[in-house]
């Protein structure tokens, strides 16, 4: 799993410019065809003043005769005798009846068009994405599979003026207007023969809403249609681990809001996974985190190795939601071979008080796994002494700004760089988290470089990185391809055969990854996304399994086995902690009491070589997603 580098799409661009240029006759196509009507009537005008007889006795022709013959053009009255008529004529001729046609024909197919786009969408089962919803989130969903996917495209809006999906539109994309919740739209979308659909509305109780009305349009498949959906999945697709693949509809519902996810990620409608149906919770700012941490984490810019370095202190500048991802993921994550507790400081404004109380109050055990501190200030006003403090108390080795306010996270970064800068304090690394929630996105993004995974570049003056976390983040590959998912599916299927092995089958963990309940899969999900902190502790990179770098041996030493199996103990225990588990004598799920949280010397020797098996395994699971690790360039 190695760190990305976001440079720009070079091909992607080039079909996106060829996409805009087609794009334009479809834009201006009335007006193309106004003008060519145009063109027609007034050669016909001069023709028609050429070849007739103008005079003032009676029976001769007059100025009013040739107007009325070139109208006369388009609806197939001209004379049939054209001798002498000069080319001008002709061509006027025969144009004028063609541009009628095609007007008629165009202004019929406005009205059907849509529904013979739907109704071919038959032709094309499990080859199509429905994307509900057309605002920041499904726009780049929807953009993403109209450049870089073979599937079609349908999108569901109910705003008929949105200018974002007239411009999927202009992509390829089918546009249904209607209400999403309303089942007759989503029979009319096809969603029921979807591959993927993505329910991306503004409010996370609609779209879990729509996904329970199509589930419910999905019971309507025939069996016949079921078998013949399995069929082809056979010949197109491949399973994961022993799966057969997936034939279902998957469901991806965008929810933010972390009480309604807490609760609805343990529902049971969120365990449907069926032949006709499969249903996945889409947090945006995890996922945006996570993939912050894969460009940004905290130990490419300072990794300590043992206690005599300095401990790894976090500021966080904002407390949306974001930043409480970025939290969580520090808490899972920032686990390294000095065996310390992270620090993180968050620098917010005074009326979030009440929400910091209500995270510490979701995540009780947050302190047994990071120290953490709250400072209720405004980042725009504080005040030059207490920023000088902040930095000499206890140094900062990276700064995370998560503001709402793209604008004012800009401005808080530049202003705490340039007081630091004044005061003659060590560069501080910052990285801006922009929301891109505003029409200001746009514009301010364009002055912003590419991510460089080398942090050493970064100039003393301004060490300042800005994250676009929809674009990095909303695409095919990291929502539906998730590179993490996959790692975290290797991991469940070497647990399966480990604990086969073993003879252990009365575990709750022991099933197929789709049987998995939600919480489960995540563990496997933060297992796989500190594998990196691992690697890069041992000065190692996964790479393909193709790459020219030769591979090295992992671990390196018994030593660091050794560290590397203790390390993983902790971070499996701040797994457990903040998914709320606490100490118990027995283990017992439903009551969440573990034996095993407790420090690495109080494990017994068998507890301890299923962390050192966890470490010796990395190699073979890197080979089972065509990866290899090789040595860290230098």
């Amino acid at each position: 799993m190695t760190a990305p580098t976001f440079y720009p799409d070079v091909r992607r661009e080039v079909r996106e410019d060829l996409q805009k240029r087609k794009s334009f006759v479809a834009r201006h196509e009335w007006t193309i065809i106004g003008l060519l009507a145009l063109v027609c009537f007034v050669l016909g005008c001069i023709g028609y003043a050429q070849v007739l007889e103008f005079g003032s006795e009676e029976g001769q022709y007059t100025p009013w005769d040739v107007v009325y013959a070139s109208l006369q053009l388009f609806i197939f009255e001209a004379g049939d005798a054209t001798a002498g008529w000069p080319l001008y004529l002709q061509v006027a001729r025969a144009m004028a009846p063609m541009i009628v046609l095609y007007s008629a024909a165009l202004a019929v197919w406005s009205k059907v068009g849509e529904q013979v786009s739907l109704y071919t969408l038959l032709l094309y089962k499990r080859r199509f994405v429905v994307v509900c919803g057309v605002g920041e989130t499904g726009f780049r969903i929807a953009k993403d599979y109209c450049f870089n996917s073979d599937k079609r495209v349908v999108v569901v809006d109910l705003d008929p003026q949105n200018a974002l999906a007239a411009e999927l539109a202009g992509y390829g994309a089918i546009v249904v207007c209607g209400n999403a919740m309303d089942p007759l739209v989503l029979m009319r979308a096809q969603v029921a023969y979807a591959k993927e659909v993505f329910l991306c509305t503004s409010d996370d109780k609609v779209n879990i809403a729509i996904a329970k009305t199509a589930e419910r349009i999905t019971r309507s498949l025939k069996t016949r249609e079921v078998s013949q959906m399995e069929r082809i999945a056979a010949k197109r697709e491949k399973g994961i681990g022993d799966e057969p693949p997936s034939i279902s509809l998957r469901c991806f519902i965008c929810v933010d809001t972390p009480d309604i996810f807490e609760v609805f990620q343990k529902h049971s409608f969120f365990e449907t996974n069926s032949t006709r149906f499969s249903i996945l919770l889409f947090n945006r700012r995890e996922t945006m985190a996570r993939n912050i941490f894969r460009v940004c984490a905290p130990d490419l810019y300072h990794r300590p190795h043992s206690q005599d370095d300095p401990r790894m202190h976090v500021l966080i500048i904002g407390f949306e939601a974001l930043a409480r991802e970025l939290i969580l993921q520090i808490a899972l994550t920032a686990h390294y071979t000095d065996f310390r507790k992270p620090q993180i400081t968050v620098l917010c404004r005074g009326q979030r008080e009440e929400s910091t109380d209500r995270f510490l109050y979701r995540f009780p055990h947050l302190r047994e796994v990071v120290d953490i501190d709250f400072l209720f200030e405004d980042p725009l006003t504080l005040h030059e002494d207490k920023w000088y403090a902040m930095q000499t108390e206890s140094a900062f080795q990276v700064c995370y700004v998560a503001m709402q306010n793209d604008v004012e996270g800009i401005l808080s970064a530049r202003r705490l760089n340039r007081l630091r800068r004044l005061m003659g304090r060590p560069p501080l690394n910052f990285v801006v988290c922009l929301n891109q929630q505003n029409t200001l996105a746009e514009i301010i993004d364009d002055d912003f470089l590419p991510i460089e995974p080398d942090k050493r570049a970064l100039p003393d003056h301004e060490p300042i990185e800005y994250f676009e976390t929809l674009d990095y983040t909303l695409s095919i590959d990291v929502v539906v391809n998730d590179e993490l998912d996959v790692m975290a599916r290797a991991l469940h299927y070497a647990y399966l055969r480990a604990q086969s092995v073993r003879g252990e089958s009365d575990n709750a963990s022991v099933a197929p990854w789709s049987e998995l309940p939600p919480h489960k899969k995540k563990a496997n999900q933060n297992a796989a996304s500190h594998m990196d902190v691992k690697l890069r502790l041992c000065n190692c990179t996964a790479l393909s399994r193709h790459a020219a770098d030769p591979d090295t041996e992992f671990p390196p030493s018994n030593e660091m086995l050794e560290k590397l199996a203790q390390l993983e103990h902790r971070r499996w225990m701040a797994d457990k902690y903040l998914s709320g588990y606490s100490y118990g004598d027995t283990r017992d799920e439903d009551r969440m009491l573990h034996p095993d949280l407790v420090p690495w010397e109080s494990l017994s020797e068998s507890d301890k070589d299923k962390d050192r098996e966890n470490i010796l395994a990395i190699p073979g699971l890197l080979d089972s997603v065509d990866q290899k690790l090789c040595l860290l360039r230098s």
